[in-house]
C-alpha cells in the first residue's frame, strides 16, 4: 500500500494542495488528488514555470527562423521582453538537534526536510542501540516468538516502509494555517461510546469535580454510538464546559475509520488530533487524576518540550521494526508509552500528530503486528521526525490488592514530570479484568481493591532493568472460587516488596467509593 491511500488527503483550502517543502500561495495549483500521481508528477513549482520556459523558447525559436530569410537583421543583443515569475519559498534542509524548542508547527518545515533525506538505518544498526547485558531479564512487549523477533525484517522492507512515511511527511500533510483557527485554549480529550466507557467517563468526571478542576471536556465518539439522552446525562455530571465531537463527522480536521472486528486504537489519535483544543490531555475513560491536572500545563518538562509522554511497563525489543522504520538506534532509556494519558501542544506539533494518524489509520494493520496500537505510534512518529519528546523522571508504580501475601497489580501509577514526582493519575487498566464476584468480595470483605503499591528502586534510573511479569491469577485465595470463576491478569514487580497504598496516595479506597468506581457491581 503506498503512501497516497492515506485516509489523511492533500488539502488546504478546497482545491489546494499543500507541499510543506513548496510553499506557493500565488500560482495556480491542481485540483485535490492529483498531486503526485502518476498522470501528474509534476510539482507545483515547475508546474508554475511551464508556461514563462514554453514562451521564452517559442521567441528564440521565432527569432532564429526570422534570421535566415533575407532582409532581416538581427541585433547583436536581442531584448527578450521580461515574463513574470512565481514566487518560491523552498526552505533549506536544517536538521535540529534540539527540534523541541521549535516554536511553530511550520518551522518544523526545514527539520522535516533534512529528516527525510536522512540515510536510512539498516536493522542491524537499529538493534545495535540496545546491548542488555542479560536480555532475559528485560520486560519486552511481544514474545520471543513473534514472527519479527525470531527472524529480522529484511532491510528492502524497512526501506519500502520508510518511504511510505517520507513521502506522507513530504507530500500529504494539512497545512496548519488552513486549521489552526479551529484549535482553542486546554482541555480534556476522551474517547468514549458504548455503556462501560460512558459509565467510567461518569466516574472519571466526578473525580474531577472533588479536585474541583476547571479544564473543558470533549468526549469523543463514533457516530450513534453516543445519543441524545447519554449527552445530557453526562452534561449533568459535568454542568460546565462539555463538547461532543463525532468522529464519523465530515467536519472533522482529519478524518478516521472504524473497525468493526478489533478494538478501534485509531480513535485516540483521531481525537487529539480532531480536538477543539489547541494544548489537549488525552485521558482514557478508566483513568482517574489524583491531583487537578491543570496544573501539568505548567510542568517545565511540558513547557519546555511541548509534549509529556508517559512511561508502559514494558520495553521494545531490539529488533522491533519500528527502530529502523522510524531510523532511529534502540533505544536502552526508553520504555514503551503508556498512552492512558498523554499531554501534547498541537501549535506545534500539528504535523507530528497527523504522522502518528496516518499510522493508525493507513498502515494500522501492519504496525499492529509489532506495536500495540495508538500509544506506540506517538512516540515513533517523534521518534521519525527526530523530536525528543518530554517524559516523567520516574517511571510507573505498580498498584492493587494484597490477600494472604499474594500480589495483584490492577493499576498504574503514573506521576507528575516534575518536581517530586508525586502520583497524578491511577490508571485502571486492568482492573476491568477482575470478575466482578472478586471485586465483590474485595469491597466487602477484604478492605477495597486500592490496598498496596509496589515501586522500583530504580524507578528514577530509565535504563535500570527490573523484572516485571504479567500473570494470569486464578483467585486461589478467593474463597467462594469455583470451577466456573474467570482467570485475570495482574502485573507484579518480582523482586520487590508491596506496601501500603496509603503511604503514596491517602484514602483513595474511601474516594473511590464516593465517585461511583464500584458502578459495575450494580448492573
Amino acid at each position: 500500500m503506498s503512501g497516497s491511500s492515506s485516509p489523511i488527503v492533500s488539502r488546504g483550502s478546497p482545491g489546494e494542495i499543500f507541499d510543506p517543502f513548496v510553499l506557493n500561495p500565488t500560482s495556480a495549483l491542481p485540483p485535490v488528488g492529483t498531486a503526485h500521481s502518476a498522470q501528474n508528477n509534476m510539482s507545483p513549482a515547475l508546474h508554475a514555470l511551464t508556461l514563462p520556459l514554453a514562451a521564452s523558447l517559442i521567441i528564440f525559436t521565432s527569432l532564429y527562423i526570422l534570421s535566415l530569410r533575407e532582409g532581416f537583421h538581427v541585433p547583436r543583443l536581442t531584448t527578450i521582453p521580461a515574463v513574470p515569475r512565481p514566487q518560491l519559498w523552498t526552505p533549506t534542509p536544517s536538521l535540529v538537534p534540539d527540534a523541541h524548542t521549535l516554536p511553530t508547527a511550520d518551522a518544523f518545515l526545514p527539520h522535516f526536510r533534512a529528516v527525510t533525506a536522512m540515510r536510512g538505518l539498516s536493522m542491524a544498526e537499529a538493534k545495535a542501540g540496545c546491548r542488555w547485558p542479560n536480555p532475559d531479564a528485560v520486560n519486552f512487549m511481544f514474545g520471543a516468538d513473534a514472527d519479527w523477533a525470531v527472524q529480522d525484517r529484511n532491510d528492502s522492507e524497512i526501506a519500502f516502509r520508510r518511504q511510505q512515511w517520507q513521502d506522507f511527511v513530504s507530500h500529504d500533510l494539512l497545512p496548519y494555517a488552513a486549521f489552526k483557527h479551529r484549535f482553542q485554549g486546554r482541555g480534556i480529550a476522551v474517547v468514549a461510546g458504548n455503556a462501560q466507557t460512558v459509565q467510567r467517563v461518569k466516574v472519571l468526571i466526578r473525580a474531577l469535580r472533588r479536585l474541583r478542576a476547571q479544564l473543558p471536556i470533549e468526549v469523543h465518539y463514533w457516530n450513534d454510538e453516543m445519543t441524545p439522552a447519554t449527552k445530557q446525562d453526562l452534561a449533568a455530571v459535568w454542568p460546565r464546559n462539555i463538547y461532543f465531537n463525532d468522529l464519523s463527522a465530515p467536519s472533522n480536521v482529519a478524518p478516521t475509520t472504524y473497525n468493526h472486528f478489533t478494538a478501534n486504537y485509531q480513535f485516540k489519535t483521531a481525537a487529539v488530533l480532531n480536538s477543539r483544543f489547541a494544548e489537549v490531555l488525552l485521558l482514557d475513560s478508566d483513568n482517574l487524576p489524583v491531583a487537578d491536572p491543570a496544573a501539568l500545563f505548567a510542568a517545565p518538562t511540558y513547557t519546555t518540550h511541548g509534549t509529556v509522554f508517559w512511561p508502559d511497563i514494558a520495553r521494545t525489543r531490539p529488533n522491533n521494526p519500528a527502530w529502523a522504520i522510524t531510523n532511529t538506534a534502540c533505544r536502552m532509556d526508553e520504555y514503551e508509552q503508556e498512552s492512558g494519558q498523554l499531554l501534547v501542544d498541537k501549535r506545534r506539533y500539528f504535523y507530528h500528530l497527523q504522522l502518528a494518524a496516518w499510522l493508525n489509520n493507513a498502515h494500522g494493520a501492519y504496525y499492529a503486528r509489532f506495536l500495540l496500537g495508538d500509544k506506540d505510534l506517538f512516540r515513533f512518529a517523534w521518534h521519525a521526525l527526530r523530536t525528543p519528546y518530554g517524559r516523567p523522571a520516574r517511571w510507573l508504580t505498580s498498584v492493587g490488592t494484597l490477600n494472604d501475601g499474594a500480589y495483584c497489580g490492577h493499576s498504574f501509577a503514573q506521576h507528575h514530570p516534575d518536581g517530586d514526582g508525586a502520583v497524578a493519575f491511577l490508571h485502571g487498566g486492568l482492573l476491568k479484568s477482575v470478575p466482578p464476584e472478586v471485586v465483590r468480595w474485595q469491597r466487602e470483605v477484604n478492605g477495597g481493591v486500592w490496598q498496596a503499591y509496589k515501586r522500583s528502586p530504580r524507578d528514577e534510573q530509565a535504563d535500570g532493568v527490573e523484572r516485571v511479569t504479567i500473570r494470569w491469577d486464578g483467585g486461589a485465595y478467593f474463597p467462594h472460587k469455583t470451577q466456573d470463576t474467570p482467570i485475570w491478569s495482574c502485573t507484579a514487580l518480582v523482586d520487590v516488596e508491596p506496601k501500603p497504598l496509603g503511604e503514596l496516595v491517602d484514602g483513595f479506597e474511601k474516594v473511590f467509593e464516593e465517585i461511583g468506581g464500584y458502578w459495575m457491581l450494580d448492573e
